[in-house]
């Protein structure tokens, strides 16, 4: 998992917090857990377009968006009035595909030099060289 539990609560407003913990008891950590999971997994299916997933090490970006989609989920679930949360989500959503789009060095923090990111996660999956077909070479054709 890229987050934590208390990541994906600060998410959470408060009082649907508290609300959560009283309702699921023992069971709150778990259930809490099992969002973050299914959150991962949407996050792996968005950034596996272009990088190679699970990430080994995961940016602060990749990391929020997991947890605002694990707090949608939640609160989903929970309440059945995702429309709470759904900013988050849809923040998320766009901040996954913005990664995609972008390049690589968004995927993980700078405290990470650039050799350990190219052996932990490997560079994008698709392009090509834009020098491979010059107009030049285009011209024989």
């Amino acid at each position: 998992m890229y987050c934590s539990i208390d990541d994906v609560l600060h998410e959470v407003h408060p009082t649907l917090k508290l609300q959560m913990e009283q309702d699921y008891a023992d069971n709150f950590n778990s259930v809490i857990e099992a969002h973050i999971v299914k959150a991962e997994a949407f996050v792996n299916a968005s950034l596996s377009r272009a990088y190679s997933v699970p990430l080994k090490k995961a940016s602060s970006i990749v990391i929020s968006a997991e947890c605002k989609i694990a707090a949608y989920f939640a609160a989903a679930a929970f309440t059945e009035k995702e429309e709470i949360l759904k900013d988050k989500y849809e923040i998320a959503k766009e901040m996954l595909d913005n990664v995609v789009e972008a390049n690589n060095s968004l995927l993980v923090d700078e405290e990470f030099s650039q050799e350990e990111d190219e052996e932990e996660n490997p560079k994008l999956l698709y392009g090509s060289n834009e020098q491979i077909f010059t107009s030049d070479e285009l011209e024989l054709w």
